[in-house]
This record gives structure tokens, sequence and C-alpha cells, in this order.
């Protein structure tokens, strides 16, 4: 008897154990089967890493927790090929529960360990401030833009100025938060992950963030998480200086290559030949906000290719099976080029770019007449271009 209260007792503790260390996802207005991925989010450009996998099941999916310490991770729903939610967490030991409604993705939750508590507690005070931000995004930026671009009198710059100072007031609302929560956890995991929030915004000088990096305790310092950041603090320094490529309207768009899906090199210069009005869309099928813009590119190149506008996409693909499909998916019908190098491709170096959609209208001969048009904004000047 006493042996099978041991053998009683030794199952119970590894169910304990196997609870106490999941990943659970509670989704509502979600099907069965739909994908469910974490990730180890990347602090620069290479790609992240998936942990984990799952797929939804009566409303959830349980996942081993694959963290034994704390990283700042993110769980990815893929919705369909076109959409796929992101719900950012701190991947650590322990049972993490995240809640997330396709008809609320903004309100989702994370619970279950103390960094997470802090996730959430900083969700929630910063929400009123993307929610004013967003409002004011949508009311005012083309407002903004069209302002920018035109060439305003002294009444419309008052109105730029007041426009750009009312946005910033709620960017600074946000910086400020993040500095407060930095400040009051910088002995634990969260409190690096609000500090390497504070060193992309490039406030102070590289060497200041490194001194503030060094404050933290040892043991932070030398995890997994604290060697990234180390590593990438290192990486900034050692570039910091170095001349980052920009264009402006009217510059010629520098020469690239190449390999189309069937593996034919293909140069932009070939590609000009006898054209009008190229747009050079440089994107990804890993880049939701890309797969997102490409139904507004499909119907431009739809609506004037027969008028002399024409398009090439550049891939920053690493998947060739992933960026042929994302082709065929997205019924992109124009020429594509990659060279499978995700962000070591050359055209990031070249071209200075940040981030993916970039897109730049040349004309046949390589100059650039527009930049980053995004829904209507490439339509409206592709019209203006085209139809006299």
């Amino acid at each position: 008897m006493k042996k099978l209260s041991v053998l009683f007792a030794l199952i119970l503790l590894m169910v304990s154990c196997q609870k106490k260390n999941t990943i659970e996802v509670i989704t509502e207005n979600l099907p069965d089967k739909t994908k469910v991925e974490i990730y180890i989010r990347s602090l620069d450009f290479n790609e992240p890493e998936m942990v984990v996998s799952g797929a939804i099941e009566g409303g959830k999916a349980v996942l081993d927790n694959p963290f034994t310490e704390g990283e700042w991770a993110y769980l990815s729903i893929k919705e369909s090929e076109d959409v796929n939610h992101i719900v950012l967490f701190i991947g650590e030991p322990g049972a993490i529960t995240i809640r997330f409604d396709k008809n609320n993705p903004d309100k989702s939750t994370v619970e279950g360990t103390a960094n997470n508590k802090k996730v959430q507690q900083f969700m929630e005070d910063t929400r009123p401030i993307s929610e004013k931000m967003n409002a004011f995004v949508e009311k005012n930026m083309s407002r903004m833009q069209e302002l920018s671009e035109s060439t305003p009198t002294e009444s419309d710059q008052q109105e730029l100025k007041k426009l750009r100072e009312e946005y910033k007031g709620f960017a600074n609302e946000f910086d400020t938060t993040i500095k407060k929560y930095e400040a009051a956890n910088r002995d634990n995991a969260f409190g690096l992950i609000m500090f390497v929030e504070l060193m992309n915004m490039q406030e102070k000088a590289l060497t200041e963030y490194k001194a503030d990096f060094d404050k933290y305790p040892e043991a932070l310092r030398t995890s997994k998480f604290g060697k990234r950041i180390e590593a990438r603090i290192n990486d900034l320094v050692e570039n910091e200086g170095k001349e980052v490529v920009t264009f402006e309207i009217g510059d010629k768009l520098p020469e690239f290559k190449g390999l189309t899906p069937e593996d034919n090199e293909l140069t932009l210069s070939s590609f000009l030949e006898g054209k009008k009005l190229v747009l050079v869309d440089v994107w990804a099928s890993w880049c939701g906000p890309c797969r997102q813009e490409n139904p507004n590119v499909v119907k431009t190149y739809e609506d004037y290719h027969k008028l002399g506008f024409d398009i090439i996409g550049y891939s920053l693909d690493k998947d060739k099976a992933a960026w042929v499909k994302a082709i065929a998916a997205d019924k992109l019908t124009w020429a594509q080029v990659s060279n499978l190098q995700f962000w070591k491709d050359p055209i990031v170096a070249d071209y200075g770019i940040q981030g993916i959609p970039a897109n730049y209208l040349i004309d046949g001969n390589g100059v650039i007449v527009a930049m980053d048009l995004r829904g209507n904004e490439l339509g409206e000047k592709i019209k203006e271009l085209l139809v006299k």
C-alpha cells in the first residue's frame, strides 16, 4: 500500500508539473485548426525563432512551455494567408494563459506569471494612449500628408505644426509610461524589455544606453535575453556613424539583381527597357503589412497596366516555397525577384531599407517620382502621371 501511495504521489507530481509549465491560448471567434505559433522576438533584422506551435481545438490550444528563463516573445495566430495576429508576452517558466478574441484583438490579455502580470498592466495603461493615437491618425494623417507634400501657406504651416505637436504629445505620453515601467523593474526581465524599447527610441547616445545596461544585475545581463541585448548594443556601437542610404525625389534608383521563381536572373535595368512607369515593390511572404497591402497593389496594376504602368516585386524572403506560394495566393502576376537572403539581401543596405513594405515609383530611366505610397495614394499618383 505504501508503494502504491508513493507511486500515486509521483503521478500527481508529474501532472502538477505539466500543468504548471504550459502556455494556454484561449480564443473566441476563431475556427478549429487555426494555427498558433510562439516565437522569440528578434532584437534586430534577424529572422525570429519559432519555439513551439499548435492548433486551436475547441477554442483553445495548450502548448508545452519551452522557456527556462525570461525572453521577449510573441504569439502568432494565423487566421488566414493574409491575416496574422500578434500578442506580445514574456516567455518564462510557469503556466501562462493568453486570451484572444478575433473580434477584439486589441484587448488580448496575458496572465499567469509574475512578469506577464506586469505586461498586462502595461498594456492596460497604454491602451487608452494607443486608442487616442489611432483615432488621431485615422482622422488627420491624410491631411498631414497633404500639407507636407504641397507648397503650404503660412496658415497651412501653422495647421501642420499644431497637428504634429498633438501627435508628438501622444508619443511622449507613451514614452513616459515605458520609462516609468523600466525604472520600476530594473531587477527583472520585464525591466530589460522596457530598456530595449527605450533604446529603440534613440533619445540618448549608445554609450549611455550601454552604461544603463551595465547597471542591471549580473544575473540578468548574463541571461540568454541579456546576452542578446548586449550583442545588439555592441552591433549598434560598431555600426554607429556609418552613413545610411537615403533617397529623394529625382534621384536615380541603384541597380539590383535577383532570381525569378524560375531561377532566371533579372536586373532592374533590363526590366526597365521600354517601360514608362514602374513600381519597385519590396516585400516578403512573412510580412503581414505587405500581404495586407497586396490587394491594393493588385487592383492598381489591373487599373493602369494597359496605360503603361508595371511592377517588379523584390522579396526579402528566405524560404522559396513560402515566397512562391504567397505570389500565387495574392495573385501577383507581375515580375518577381529574390535572392532569398532575408535581411542580409544586398538591397537592404543599397537602398537603406529600415522596414517593409517599401516601394519606389520610377520612370523608364529609373528616376524616382514617388516613394512609399500606400492605399489610394498609389493609384492617385499613377493616375496623375499616366492619365492626361
